[in-house]
């Protein structure tokens, strides 16, 4: 009989830390990381939860669920690190099922075709081989598909973000019209070329009731966490050419500002303060707030958020079109839920049910 668990990627303490860098660091540096790896624990059924040394691999059928992001890039070793965990074990007894894997594109290996020529042997290797204890692989979008297919993979599903399908577990999707009345604006924790058009928009134009949803970004949470002063290189590398000073901004991050290190916290002040519209560069901060009925707009700024964005078709405009924008109303206007959003979830939910039967899995709620 196959025993099926969740090989954790992140931990949750028994006690979080008071420190906000150890807090991050328990969320792999990016409180985003909890909303798809809740989808994955809330949503499967496993039988147990841990890493491989705590299982018989030698003796038991073992199938072990493993949910990733974006390990498809050249500074990432996940997949050596699975590969070499479970390599020593007999293959016909361990399988895999990997979830929600993803590649990053770069300003440099801007292509497919240039990223995987790039990828260390011993990255490709370790994928390869994944993907013979694998019936099928779980991935983001076209991208994604590209690469593996350069790479001889083919053995794989489009099934978007597993996060998507946590809707279920709450009745199914129920968007309303977006208003830019009252927004949530999720921010990123990197310098994406172009973002800081976005931020300085957002920071002019915000109304009383207005949040800036902070998912991990230098000594911007220490700010909002433990009243601590913003660096100027900070300043300077999130407001370029700004004309006001970094007090100024520690006020509107002390003002504006929330951040979240646990999904029922987050979903749950969502919901209360329901707000008209969520936008904003980040993937998961944008879905957490469509998880809890806020009409959600993606700012694309790289192939990730693309590719998740074009497999789930939902609502987004591309950070060249988002910089251009003079007024918050028409960043509601491209932020439309119509039938073609709604018949591809269906579609979709359907799709992820046959790629989880057909690698054994279960939902918790099925």
């Amino acid at each position: 009989m196959s025993v099926t668990y969740l090989y954790e990627a992140l931990g949750t303490p028994a006690v979080w830390p008071n420190d906000i860098d150890a807090m991050i660091m328990w969320m792999g540096g990016n409180t985003g990381n909890i909303v798809w790896h809740e989808a994955v624990k809330r949503g499967l059924k496993y039988d147990a939860a841990g890493n491989c040394h705590m299982f018989d691999m030698d003796n038991d059928e073992i199938n072990i669920i493993i949910p990733l992001a974006n390990v498809i890039n050249i500074n990432d070793n996940s997949l050596q690190f699975y590969f070499s965990q479970i390599k020593q074990y007999n293959s016909e007894k361990v399988r895999v099922t990997m979830i929600g894997m993803g590649a990053q594109l770069t300003e440099e290996l801007n292509t497919p075709a240039k990223l995987v020529a790039a990828l260390p042997y011993e990255q490709k290797h370790a994928l390869k081989e994944l993907s013979y204890r694998c019936v099928s692989i779980g991935i983001r979008g076209s991208v994604t598909a590209e690469c593996l297919e350069l790479m001889g993979i083919r053995n794989y599903r489009i099934i978007g973000c597993p996060s998507f399908y946590g809707a279920e577990r709450m009745g199914g999707y129920k968007i309303k019209p977006a208003k830019e009345d009252k927004l949530c604006v999720s921010w990123g924790s990197k310098d994406y070329k172009n973002e800081q058009y976005v931020r300085e928009f957002f920071r002019k134009n915000a109304k009383d009731d207005d949040i800036l949803l902070m998912q991990s970004m230098e000594d911007f949470p220490r700010t909002l966490y433990e009243n601590a002063p913003l660096l100027e290189r900070h300043v300077k590398s999130r407001y370029p050419n700004i004309a006001v000073n970094s007090h100024e901004i520690e006020a509107y991050i002390k003002a504006k500002g929330r951040i979240f290190f646990d999904w029922d916290e987050w979903h749950d002040y969502l919901v209360k303060e329901q707000f008209s519209l969520s936008v904003g560069c980040r993937f998961h901060g944008n879905m957490m707030s469509l998880l809890a009925g806020i009409p959600a707009l993606w700012i694309t700024h790289d192939s990730r958020t693309y590719e998740l964005c074009e497999a789930m078709c939902l609502p987004s405009v591309k950070l060249e079109t988002a910089r251009k924008l003079q007024g918050r109303e028409e960043y509601a206007g491209f932020c439309v839920y119509g039938d073609k959003f709604y018949r591809n979830y269906k579609a979709m939910y359907a799709y992820y049910q046959d790629f989880l039967r057909e690698n054994g899995i279960n939902f918790k709620n099925s």
